[in-house]
């Protein structure tokens, strides 16, 4: 065992070994709740002929009928290449995610090497990838490219890096944000340390070329940029000044335990050091992970104060190389201070912590699997959509548009998205108004929203006979409060729920005639 864990980057390959096996066999993780989101203008595009995605339009009518421009579009572009090889149906796509969580992997593991960290730093560096268990969005290709920056940059070519930096932002504005702090703080940081001159030139024409992205599409397509306000006053990355929450401080400490510790490490290192210069000359690894701190101190920050919470994820990705490099800083003979019993048991802790999905995933949601496969989850939602009368409308899960997007003769609309989040009840008021004659959930989206929402349903309209059935027969832990939000997404099995609306007397005389 020894021998086989001085090989650097095994965990890594074990990573996504764990990767490709959960996917073969389990064809996990079932897509989140809004993977369908980004998904669907391409899905939509390659069946139909349009760039939009129909399943939004009741909120988003640019996105959803006219055309797609809710977010930066470069995830999409090189989703439509895969697509078009592969297919549209969901699996197809996972692996497609899969393919760009590997490479991701794979450029950690090039920015260790390039900073001649240990094995054994590598290793357990690699652990921290076992938090990554959300990647059904552009994040994942934004992150590798944003990645990639970084070794650009460690590895001093800047132009590279300007040109991979401004194709972050184009993928995802609040990561490439994320990394441009990282970045820019390096490069500042391989000034002061006279490694480097200032490159004036190809940070003023990163500057000038995202700005001239951000002209081109408001001023000469309005229309896209209206697309992307509609979107952006409806979800804001922004919540305005607030004070954190429990939940908040849970998520920032779930997500990020081992940034936490690296965090405060560093902090009495560079209390303790009588010359920082010197410790990150002796150390190239600390002015990486330092510098990545940064950038992830402000985003925790931001998700305690003024951002969404769920923003946090994006902090996953930097997990890895900001306590790699942490970890091999502290080894360093310049180092001040050395890792004790008590630092090793934190560092064994979060491990743990950011791995309490993936072990979920492992145990819980195998078994979840072998209740209701992929393929017999796809079966049931089929029979229901086939079920459903033509003309008619139906809500579904992301998970399941993937099926639904394939039919004309329905109005398909993303469970999530069927009318503007505006005030209490309103998925109440989306049924009432559009009246689906089915709603196809995940386990996730039924027990997080849709129970107590069908129950209040049916208490307030007795004359419509609203019929559940859930095909899963192991419990999930969406079904569990205590877990709900711990582990999620890990069951295929559906909740249909088919609604018989009265015949009102104008429709009933129409049948007559």
């Amino acid at each position: 065992m020894r021998r086989l864990l001085s090989i650097p980057g095994i965990t890594i390959a074990g990573f996504l070994v764990w990767k490709t096996a959960m996917l073969l066999f389990t064809a996990q993780p079932v897509p989140s709740n809004d993977a369908f989101f980004y998904d669907g203008p391409v899905v939509n595009y390659v069946l139909h002929g349009k760039y939009c995605n129909p399943s939004l339009a009741q909120v988003l009518p640019i996105s959803g009928t006219e055309v797609f421009s809710a977010y930066p579009p470069l995830y999409q572009a090189v989703l439509l290449f895969w697509v078009k090889g592969f297919g549209t149906d969901e699996l197809c796509i996972m692996w497609f995610h899969l393919l760009l969580l590997s490479l991701f992997s794979l450029v950690v593991f090039r920015v260790f090497r390039e900073l001649n960290l240990s094995a054994s730093v590598i290793n357990f560096a690699g652990l921290f990838l076992f938090g990554i268990t959300f990647h059904d969005r552009p994040d994942t290709l934004a992150h590798l490219l944003g990645a990639l920056t970084v070794l650009a940059v460690v590895r001093e070519c800047i132009w590279p890096a300007a040109a991979l930096l401004l194709l972050t932002f184009c993928t995802s504005l609040q990561i490439g944000g994320i990394y441009s702090l990282w970045v820019g703080s390096l490069v500042y940081g391989a000034v002061w340390l006279g490694r480097q001159r200032f490159p004036v030139v190809p940070v003023v024409a990163f500057i000038i070329s995202l700005l001239g992205l951000i002209a081109l599409v408001k001023f000469r397509h309005p229309l896209l940029w209206d697309g992307f306000r509609e979107h952006v006053k409806i979800t804001p990355s922004f919540t305005g000044l607030r004070l954190p929450q429990l939940d908040d401080c849970l998520k920032v400490i779930r997500t990020a335990p081992g940034i936490i510790i690296a965090a405060l490490g560093t902090v009495l290192m560079i209390w303790k050091t009588k010359s920082l210069r010197a410790a990150m000359i002796a150390s190239p690894a600390l002015l990486v992970s330092t510098c990545g701190m940064l950038a992830a101190a402000a985003l925790m920050v931001g998700c305690l104060f003024i951002l969404t919470p769920n923003t946090i994820h994006i902090a996953g990705y930097l997990q890895p190389v900001i306590l790699g490099c942490f970890l091999a800083a502290l080894s360093n003979n310049a180092a001040t201070i050395r890792p004790n019993w008590l630092t090793q048991l934190a560092l064994l802790g979060a491990v743990l912590l950011v791995s309490i999905r993936a072990i979920g995933m492992t145990t819980w949601g195998v078994l979840c699997a072998r209740d209701v496969s992929r393929a017999q989850a796809m079966i049931t939602v089929n029979r229901a959509l086939d079920a459903v009368p033509v003309g008619n409308t139906v809500f579904v899960s992301a998970a399941y548009l993937y099926q639904a997007a394939q039919r004309t003769n329905l109005t398909w609309i993303h469970s999530d998205w069927p009318a503007p989040d505006t005030g209490n009840d309103w998925e109440l008021r989306a049924i009432e108004r559009l009246k689906p004659a089915t709603i196809i959930l995940t386990q996730f989206d039924y027990y997080r929203r849709y129970e107590a929402v069908i129950a209040q349903f049916r208490q307030q309209r007795r004359d419509v006979e609203v019929t559940i059935h859930n095909q899963a027969r192991v419990q999930p832990p969406d079904a569990i409060p205590a877990t709900r939000k711990i582990i999620q997404h890990i069951s295929w099995a559906p909740v249909t729920i088919e609604i018989k609306w009265p015949i009102l007397s104008a429709e009933l005389e129409t049948t007559t005639k």
